[in-house]
């Protein structure tokens, strides 16, 4: 039998042990708080034509307040591109919160477009306002991306994309399972020292298995970070574990106009930024000079795209 020390440890790393174990139950449970399923408002009757057959793979993209508000132009280009196109099954994380009744009528549009609504508060949010001392929620949507391993727990493999995508035809299957993610470069097409993350191939378990490294590079660093950076983040975190991504899945315009690329992505101007260019007599420096310059790279590509992005909106 064990002594009074001996049973007065085990008591003890038994009581660590429960309040580990109540800390970590909180936590699973407040992020099911955080997360809903959106419910519309209006009666909807879900169209088999809205859920592409054969679908076998799940596409997030996120979005807060102000993406509904200012990029509702691309949003609609990414949506309708994704239903025309290909076999994936949009799901898009909002950010939870009190919204204008603009921003709750277009998530309503999305609903009503066959995309999975998932209200999400993003974990990592609360600790880049408090470090940073912000007061908007202007970047809350940046975040949300990086909980998708905690709020999908079903498949191992999903699509996330950004708000300014294109697609111009399915991207599946893709051929690779990566460790943790894989991506694409960010400016130039063999430079594979720093990726972007408006296009990556997330292994949902693995990523889950190494949150904890995220959390602590943000908490031990986002005070010398913008509040957007998740993409830095992400970079550090994952430096020499993530896995290249086809560059045709994550295709800038400034390379130049490709028929044959599954995802286009506006990395840079948008085409609301290609409209103001195109006209001689506006300020070329209006949206500052690197938007400019990286459409100097092939202006006719981007006319081309631009054009080719106008058939593409949803219905109300």
């Amino acid at each position: 039998m064990p002594d009074r020390a001996s049973r007065s440890k085990i008591g003890s790393d038994a009581s660590s042990i429960i309040r580990g174990l109540i800390r970590w139950q909180t936590r699973i449970m407040d992020n099911a708080a955080r997360s809903r399923i959106y419910t519309l408002k209006r009666p909807f009757v879900w169209c088999a034509s809205l859920r592409p057959s054969g679908s076998i793979m799940k596409w997030y993209f996120a979005v807060n307040e102000h993406g509904l508000l200012h990029a509702w132009d691309q949003i609609q280009i990414t949506v309708s591109s994704a239903r025309r196109n290909t076999r994936l099954t949009p799901i898009c994380l909002v950010d939870n919160g009190a919204k204008s009744p603009e921003a709750e009528a277009r998530i309503e549009v999305l609903a009503r477009n066959g995309v999975q609504i998932i209200e999400h508060k993003s974990l990592l949010w609360p600790i880049v306002k408090a470090k940073k001392g912000i007061e908007t929620d202007m970047f809350s949507g940046h975040w949300l991306r990086c909980d998708i391993p905690l709020i999908d727990r079903s498949d191992e493999i999903i699509l996330y994309t950004d708000i300014d995508v294109m697609f111009r035809s399915n991207p599946e299957p893709f051929g690779q399972r990566p460790d943790f993610i894989a991506c694409a470069p960010e400016f130039n097409q063999d430079d594979w020292g720093y990726f972007n993350s408006g296009v990556m191939l997330m292994n949902l378990q693995n990523l889950r298995s190494t949150r904890h490294e995220l959390e602590q590079h943000i908490e031990n660093n986002i005070i010398n970070m913008a509040p957007h950076d998740d993409q830095g983040a992400l970079n550090s975190v994952y430096r020499d574990r993530w896995s290249k991504l086809d560059i045709a899945y994550n295709w800038k315009p400034y390379w130049g106009f490709n028929a044959h690329v599954p995802i286009l992505h506006f990395h840079g101007p948008k085409p609301i930024h290609v409209k103001v260019y195109q006209d001689e007599k506006s300020d070329t420096q209006i949206f500052g000079p690197d938007l400019y310059s990286l459409y100097q790279r092939d202006t006719e590509a981007y006319a081309d795209y631009l054009e080719e992005s106008k058939k593409y909106t949803l219905d109300a």
